[in-house]
Formats: structure tokens, C-alpha cells, sequence
């Protein structure tokens, strides 16, 4: 449809040509008129080169895939800064996670790797800039509801980072602890929309570092927090992944876990891709038998509990009777 009307539209551009060429001069003479037109040739390549250049496409037009993404990284000038890098991988493994970080306006980017225990600074092209032992939470798994004591999984970004020296934490049940510090001095708030309560912070507790122990938010020294605030900047990508056992926590529950390794060691074994998600049809039957056995229990308990109570009465009758 294109080609069609831009061969009409030289078409009449090549008649009003003609006839304004062919007015008469003031010495009563006609203009001489081309005696050739433009080879046909000539129309089709510049048909082509309107055609190549509408087809030209930024990466909101890709296809979200491993070979879509690959495809763009490589026809950038800037290709080859890709390489090496963390960008290929998560390609190959996360194409969704891939296409937002090459759209990446900022400078730099965030994972927080729980498979590895480490926040990760990368450069916009993937390249590793900066890594710091973490800890987060004590319980395994995506985070779904308040007070799970787990980390939240997935494609985030930074809200804010805030002096918290003199901040106060409050525990799941409202209580205050009046020992300031426990969140060091810098907390990096992530923009998450499940919460606003998670971030990266430093802590009272370096000895905790390496560990699941937090009720879900990322500690990493005081040190490191004070050099990561320098670096990072509000609107960057924040990326947290599960580590093998928050995967395996996720598939129990019915849930997909979006993931990539930042090191060929942690890479997803051949048995777990094989495993699959629990379906909801599952869990429910699952749900019901543990109902069923809890029920049960109950029952039992109930009967030893009235024989008890039956021997106690049969005793007391036979001491009366004496």
C-alpha cells in the first residue's frame, strides 16, 4: 500500500513537472521538455530506501526473546561493550529482565543475586563494577504478604536513598527498639509494589553479613553502604533473584521464578529445569489433605482423651465400692 502511493505521488509530481515546463517564453518559443524521465529503476531504490528506513526499529519494537534481544544488542554501534558482560546471559535466560536493562537510561544497574549472597553494581552495558557480601531474609521464597520475613523477587527500581543514622526499626508487631544505627547510616529504598518497606541498608551487625537473617530487607557494612550511595542514583533498574532454595520454596507454592546466573556456578541444573511449578488444583489437594489428616488427629486425641476420662470413672466406682 505504501509503494503504491509513493509511486502515484511521482507520478504527479512528473505531470505537474511536464506541464510547468511547457509554458512558452517571451519570445513566443516553447521550453524544451526533458526528453527522458527518470528511470524506473531509480523510483523502485528510493521506494526501497523509505521502506528500509521505516523498517529501522528501537528496541520497543523487538520481540521479547533471546534471539530477539541478541539480535538488537548486536546491531547497536556499541555492540561490542556488550561483550563479556552480564547482558548475553540474562538474554539467554531472562529476555524480559534483558529488554528493560539495554532500554536503560541510567548509567548503571543493581542486582541483588541471593544465590550468590552479593549485591552486584553493573555497568549499563553489564559490565561488573562493584560486588559486596549481603545478607536478607531468614525465610526462603518470593515475598506475598506483610510480616513473611522474605526478600521480594523481581525487576525493580531505586525510590529514594535516605540518611537513616538515627532511624528506629519496628518489628512485625509494632514494638520499637529504642538502639538507633541498626540500619547504618544509608538505606536504599527499592521501589517495589507489593511494599515500601524493603531496601538496602547498612547494619549494627557485620557479623551477619553472609547469612539469612533480616525480616527482609538487604544489609550489607556500613562501609560498603556509604561507597554503593555514591553509585547508584534514583530511577536505576534493582534486580533481586532467588537463590536454589527460594526457587524451590516458589515451585511449591505454584509460583515461576525469573532468573539468571551471575556466575556460571550458580547456573540452573539440567534436573531443576525439568521441575515445574505446582498447579493450583495441586496445592488445593494438598491443602485438603492435610485437612483431612489434622481432622483425624484431632479425632484420635478425642477418643484417648474419653477412654481416659471412661478408666478414671471405672476406678473411682470400684474404690467407692470397697
Amino acid at each position: 500500500m505504501r509503494n503504491s502511493a509513493v509511486i502515484l505521488l511521482a507520478s504527479m509530481a512528473l505531470i505537474l513537472g511536464v506541464s510547468s515546463c511547457g509554458n512558452k517564453g517571451t519570445d513566443g518559443t516553447t521550453d524544451s521538455l526533458p526528453t527522458e524521465t527518470p528511470p524506473l529503476d531509480t523510483l523502485v531504490a528510493d521506494i526501497d530506501t523509505i521502506s528500509a528506513i521505516d523498517s529501522v526499529k528501537t528496541i520497543e519494537d523487538i520481540e521479547v526473546s533471546t534471539d530477539g534481544i541478541n539480535a538488537y544488542i548486536n546491531s547497536l554501534p556499541d555492540a561490542d561493550r556488550y561483550q563479556g558482560g552480564i547482558l548475553p546471559v540474562i538474554a539467554n535466560n531472562a529476555p524480559e529482565y534483558a529488554r528493560k536493562l539495554v532500554a536503560n537510561k541510567y548509567s548503571r544497574f543493581l542486582v541483588v543475586d541471593k544465590a550468590s549472597m552479593r549485591v552486584l553494581l553493573y555497568d549499563r552495558y553489564g559490565q561488573l563494577e562493584k560486588a559486596y557480601d549481603m545478607a536478607c531474609a531468614k525465610n526462603y521464597g518470593n515475598k506475598h504478604k506483610k510480616a513473611d520475613s522474605r526478600t521480594p523477587e523481581g525487576f525493580f527500581s531505586v525510590e529514594g536513598i535516605y540518611n537513616s543514622t538515627d532511624w528506629l526499626f519496628t518489628d512485625d508487631d509494632g514494638k520499637t527498639s529504642k538502639k538507633k544505627g541498626q540500619f547504618g547510616p544509608r538505606f536504599i529504598r527499592l521501589r517495589i509494589p507489593t511494599t515500601s518497606q524493603i531496601g538496602i541498608h547498612g547494619t549494627c551487625a557485620p557479623w551477619s553479613i553472609g547469612h539469612r537473617t533480616s525480616h527482609g530487607c538487604i544489609r550489607i557494612t556500613n562501609e560498603n553502604i556509604l561507597e554503593l550511595v555514591e553509585l547508584v542514583e534514583p530511577g536505576m533498574p534493582a534486580i533481586v533473584l532467588p537463590g536454589k532454595r527460594d526457587r524451590a520454596v516458589n515451585r511449591e507454592e505454584g509460583f515461576a521464578s525469573v532468573y539468571f546466573p551471575t556466575n556460571p556456578k550458580y547456573a540452573i541444573s539440567e534436573a531443576e529445569k525439568k521441575l515445574t511449578p505446582r498447579t493450583a488444583e495441586e496445592i488445593e489437594a494438598e491443602k485438603a489433605r492435610e485437612l483431612e489428616k489434622q481432622m483425624l488427629q484431632e479425632l484420635q486425641e478425642n477418643k484417648e482423651s474419653l477412654l481416659a476420662d471412661s478408666i478414671g470413672c471405672n476406678s473411682h466406682e470400684k474404690t467407692d465400692s470397697i
